[in-house]
């Protein structure tokens, strides 16, 4: 796009764009509608700088513990009292500016229709398994808050600017987190108590996590903003200082050790290669910076290389021993164990109060767990000085069992018992707000014993965070396979505006202007990567990734529809408007006006304004 837009005059030449002078109506109100979309993009950035802040603010602000589900009572609330109020005002915010603006048709797409779809399936879900009112409201608002962000930036009157400042605040708190996971990562246990973490067990583990409760919730942050690098550099040559910010990024990303962010900020990095082909090589360059720097994580760090192991091994594990193997399905014997060995003590449960699903899990048997080492037998010394030392007692969980399973992947054991237990009630599952979320944790603890689930009910193997670790699980089995393909659905039509023009414009081998391209990718590449990270933690309907996806998406809608309008406005309108936009031409042409390409999107707002606007 060049910027400029010639206007020809044409004797009495109707167009579909012709300017129109402004409704008085409209005028009056323009006032109101460039506050209100000030103040919605003040609330966007306040919020979510919130989002990053909020459980540190609960750790400095209330006492804490280190179990994930005490926390859900007993820790400072205001932080979530806060949030809460604030995705509510930006709702409200939407609403009336959509109503001053009118612009309702703008809300008809593909991706509208189908969330509205994806919600009454949700309901209907909940309705046949008996969910009440409230408890359906209170996973509505945990599953799709996020999206609020989402439709405010689509309401507000955008422009370069406002975008810019929406990114620096934003930046400057991701900024301070990579700072302070190089810190951790490189001073050790005192970078963490320092800050008021009570749970430690990240700094045993040489996980670094920042500010942020839980080493993944950095690895989702960070992983989004080096998707943000990724996709500037495939429109742009940047400095070389820009490249030592992303190669920082990319180490504190490793230092976290998070690996379904690895894997997302892969996998999404080789879909923009593809998409926008002229930026590969620089793209292939920062995914092999955060590859050599995770491989150096884990060669020279003994914890990181023991931990990888860890999970391998436990993978292969429940693949061979699957959940049920044991003889007892409520036994705790054969939970996820955080120990290389069996007679290794187990871990403290990990310090992701917010997390919920990524935590370490824990059995709740003693940490001398049954089957993994031995009781002493119960007879004092004195009354057994000849008779030989019991050499292999069985514990009292383990009778009957010749040999506990082995330590398996949680993660493995949840998805065996899904794929047991889902056949019951395939179509709408479970019910909204009935299992394995934070939702479902603070109305029944007891929800995974629901007869709904069989006579043994969902076997938690100790498993102590307030989610299940795996978003795509949660989801199918409170709304089964029918709210699963909704889901997919609305995400497809979520990207495709944004896929499109990337596509037309790679099969032309051109390209738009360089940040409404970096945003669409940044758009397309924020929501691959949330997809592959739902499925390792809750993702979606965590506290702080979908607020950040929804305002990266957000963005990326805004520069589809600023292209799209920029492409369709050659059109023609009559001479005699011409001196209301701009005076005439320098090449004296009277018929001929030059307009920039803010004066062309202003004129395009003008004129769509007595109609409603789409």
């Amino acid at each position: 796009m060049t910027g400029q837009l010639r206007l020809k005059g044409s004797c009495g030449v109707s167009s579909p764009f012709a300017v129109r002078r402004a409704d008085p109506d409209v005028a009056r109100l323009r006032p109101l509608s460039q506050l209100l979309s000030i103040v919605l993009v003040s609330v966007v950035g306040v919020l979510l700088v919130h989002v990053l802040l909020e459980t540190w603010a609960q750790v400095l602000t209330g006492p804490t513990s280190e179990d994930p589900r005490v926390n859900l009572e007993t820790a400072a609330q205001w932080p979530k009292t806060l949030k809460s109020g604030l995705y509510l005002l930006l709702a409200a915010l939407t609403v009336v500016k959509v109503a001053v603006d009118r612009l309702w048709r703008r809300f008809q797409t593909g991706a509208d229709l189908a969330l509205l779809v994806l919600g009454l399936v949700m309901v209907l879900a909940g309705v046949v398994n008996d969910s009440s009112l409230t408890l359906m409201g209170e996973a509505l608002f945990v599953y799709f808050r996020g999206v609020v962000i989402f439709y405010a930036l689509r309401a507000a009157d955008l422009d370069e600017t406002m975008v810019r400042r929406l990114l620096l605040v934003v930046g400057a708190v991701i900024g301070l987190n990579v700072l302070l996971a190089v810190i951790q990562m490189v001073v050790g246990r005192s970078a963490y108590s320092v800050l008021g973490w009570v749970d430690l067990t990240w700094a045993e583990q040489s996980r670094a996590q920042g500010l942020l409760s839980h080493p993944n919730h950095l690895g989702h942050v960070l992983g989004l903003a080096l998707l943000g690098f990724i996709a500037w550099v495939t429109v742009n040559r940047v400095r070389f200082a820009w490249w030592v910010v992303a190669s920082l990024v990319a180490l504190a990303l490793s230092a976290s050790q998070s690996r379904e962010s690895l894997l997302g900020v892969l996998i999404a990095g080789v879909l923009v290669a593809i998409l926008v082909p002229q930026g590969a090589r620089r793209v292939m360059g920062i995914c092999l910076v955060l590859v050599v720097c995770t491989v150096t994580q884990i060669v020279a760090r003994p914890d990181n290389r023991a931990e990888w192991e860890r999970r391998i091994s436990n993978v292969v594990a429940g693949i061979y021993h699957p959940a049920g193997s044991e003889r007892s399905p409520q036994s705790t014997s054969a939970a996820t164990s955080s120990k290389p060995a069996p007679s290794t003590v187990e871990p403290k449960p990990t310090a992701s109060k917010a997390s919920a699903g990524t935590v370490e899990p824990k059995p709740t048997a003693s940490k001398a767990s049954a089957g993994t080492v031995e009781p002493k037998p119960t007879a004092s010394k004195a009354s057994a000085p000849a008779t030989p030392k019991p050499t292999a007692k069985p514990s009292p969980t383990s009778v009957g069992r010749p040999s506990p399973a082995p330590p398996r992947e949680i993660r493995v054991l949840y998805l065996q018992q899904v794929v047991d237990i889902l056949p019951r009630q395939p179509l709408l599952g479970f019910g909204i707000g009935q299992f394995g979320g934070v939702v479902a944790q603070k109305n029944n603890p007891d929800w995974h014993k629901n007869p709904k689930l069989g006579p043994g009910g969902f076997n938690r193997y100790g498993f102590q965070a307030v989610q299940i670790d795996s978003f795509w699980l949660h989801l199918v089995m409170e709304v089964g396979v029918l709210g699963l393909a909704a889901y997919l659905a609305w995400l497809v039509l979520i990207v495709r505006p944004l896929i499109s023009p990337l596509m037309r414009a790679r099969r032309r081998k051109a390209v738009h202007r360089p940040p409404v391209t970096a945003a669409m990718a940044w758009g397309i590449a924020a929501m691959v990567f949330s997809v592959v990270a739902a499925f390792l933690s809750p993702a979606f309907e965590d506290p702080l990734l979908p607020a950040l996806l929804w305002a990266i998406v957000g963005i990326a809608w805004w520069a589809q529809r600023r292209a799209k309008e920029l492409e369709s406005l050659v059109y023609t309108a009559d001479t005699a408007q011409l001196p209301t936009l701009r005076g005439p031409s320098d090449d004296g042409d009277a018929d001929t006006q030059v307009l920039s390409t803010e004066e062309i999107l202003a004129t395009a707002r003008r004129m769509r304004r007595p109609s409603p606007s789409d």
